[in-house]
């Protein structure tokens, strides 16, 4: 799921970038994010049973999810990228409620999931701190009491150290090549790409959040934070350095 940003418009969100975002991440240890989303559920928490994926994309995490047995649901702003994620479970035969929907008024009943989760970075596409305490509450009320709240935030190592500033793929038929640029707390995500002939070029921001405006954000949205777990080591590939999820409980 992606704001509205200074360049693009949310009726467009991802929607020519969902066309090889798969072929982009097919490497993404999405099992891993899973476990480690499952291994952070407080002991003193509900079970993990019933799992919302908020901004969902493709459906990589739904779908693994899924595959694990729990009944699961997913929404995501970008029709396209729902489409994407239609067809992985049609492929799959498995049973995963896909819906059109944003993180600041998420469509589904409170306590309707024991688990929910935020990935990659989809928190900070919400530009306006009002926006993310926002979707922290609505996310907060889906879980229920008792219920967890699983959040990946963009990184200060990314923004530090530039680790991923820059990616490039020219392979199977696809160049892309993205550039990031920092603005204050904005991020600019310049996305460009050639296949089949065709040449698209997208935008996107994201806005930086310190821990501490993420603890303040969170306590606002009546959420308690309990613990914020690495990734790495548990995911040794190094674009897992410096990433962190967010575990709070209602």
């Amino acid at each position: 799921m992606k704001s509205t940003s200074p360049s693009q418009s949310t009726g467009g969100a991802y929607g020519r970038y969902a066309e090889i975002y798969d072929q982009l991440w097919s490497r993404a240890p999405y099992a891993r994010f899973v476990d480690l989303s499952l291994e952070g559920v407080p002991a003193d928490a509900r079970p993990a049973r019933r799992v919302l994926v908020a901004a969902c994309g493709t459906g990589s995490a739904a779908i693994e999810f899924a595959r694990r047995g729990h009944p699961v649901a997913g929404f995501d702003l970008s029709e396209a990228m729902l489409a994407v994620a239609a067809a992985k479970r049609r492929a799959g035969a498995l049973r995963v409620w896909l819906v059109r929907g944003d993180l600041r008024a998420v469509p589904f009943a409170g306590g309707s999931a024991d688990l929910v989760v935020v990935l990659n970075t989809g928190i900070n596409y919400l530009l306006e701190p009002a926006e993310v305490v926002a979707a922290l509450g609505q996310l907060g009320r889906v879980a229920g009491a008792g219920g967890t709240v699983v959040v990946e935030p963009l990184s200060a190592r990314f923004l530090d150290a530039g680790v991923e500033a820059n990616r490039h793929l020219d392979a199977e038929g696809l160049r892309f090549d993205a550039a990031y640029t920092i603005h204050g707390n904005l991020v600019a995500e310049r996305l460009r790409w050639r296949t089949r002939g065709a040449e698209v070029t997208e935008t996107y921001w994201q806005r930086f959040y310190s821990d501490g405006d993420l603890s303040e954000m969170f306590a606002l949205a009546g959420l308690s934070v309990r613990d914020r777990r690495p990734m790495y080591p548990a995911i040794p590939e190094a674009p897992a350095r410096g990433r962190i999820l967010w575990v709070a409980t209602v």
